[in-house]
């Protein structure tokens, strides 16, 4: 790894998970070292295209691929992307209903050991902001790690989430030399064409030195992975889902031994 290669969010969740033996070593450095393009999923094709309609965004790592809708046979739009017209047009009216200025789309911001790439900047209330689009079918979701639904839980937050908002606040708060810059999430639901929602992340300020030690601390674990070599991590439903299982000698395809111990003496 060179030395000056810089932290993306994703790359940064995608370390953490690896600590905590939630991801392979070897998918990690294919897509953000080696440069590997993973083929997309059904969830990320349409998130794409609705995210293309939109604001002419390109995706991620394939910028000469266009998104396209899926139809049926007869040459209709799949129910799921008809679903996604409509909130292309609920997109288009927060737009108008807020007097939203876009000033630019897919801009890459960068600060110290950290970059990323923006899905909006705008005006906002007369202020520079960040907006970044999701497409989600986990927009009341509670439970899930990535469910939308109280994502600042003060007992457990929701990071796989808030880690992209503090990391580019940081960045933005950084780079443009402002006291605080807007973020806000804007989620259209992939199940229901009449629900979406709008979440301003605001944080504490300690948090910009938190997420700043995190940042270099990230920085000298992977590259010290790159050194030592990224270490494989199987699990059957991993493999199953990874795009490089064919030719992977790691690979595994039967579940693990789970060792659970009970003694009585434990229960009150």
């Amino acid at each position: 790894m060179s030395k000056d290669r810089l932290i993306s969010q994703s790359i940064l969740k995608r370390m953490k998970d690896y600590i905590n033996n939630e991801e392979c070593g070897l998918k990690i450095k294919a897509q953000y070292v080696d440069g590997v393009v993973f083929p997309p999923s059904e969830a990320q094709l349409l998130g794409q295209w609705f995210e293309y309609i939109c604001t002419g965004a390109m995706p991620p790592y394939d910028s000469e691929r266009v998104p396209e809708a899926k139809k049926l046979k007869n040459g209709n739009l799949a129910k799921s992307y008809e679903r996604m017209e409509y909130q292309v047009a609920n997109f288009k009216n927060l737009l108008k209903h807020y007097n939203i200025e876009i000033v630019s789309i897919g801009e890459e911001i960068q600060y110290g050991n950290a970059r990323g790439t923006t899905d909006i900047i705008a005006i906002v209330d007369g202020q520079k902001a960040i907006i970044d689009l999701k497409a989600s079918g986990l927009i009341r979701d509670k439970w899930n790690p990535l469910g939308w639904e109280d994502i600042a839980n003060p007992y457990k937050p929701k990071m796989k989430v808030l880690t992209q908002a503090i990391h580019y606040k940081y960045i933005a708060k950084n780079a443009w030399q402002c006291d605080d810059v807007p973020f806000y999430f804007w989620i259209f639901s992939t199940t229901n064409e009449k629900d979406n929602r709008i979440i301003k992340v605001e944080i504490d300020e300690d948090e910009y030195a938190l997420h700043e030690r995190e940042l270099a601390d990230a920085k000298v674990y992977l590259e010290k992975q790159l050194e030592n070599g990224f270490k494989a991590k199987p699990s059957m439903l991993r493999c199953r889902n990874c795009p490089l299982a064919h030719s992977c000698e790691h690979k595994t395809e039967f579940a693990e031994v789970e060792v659970v111990h009970y003694s009585s003496e434990l229960t009150l």
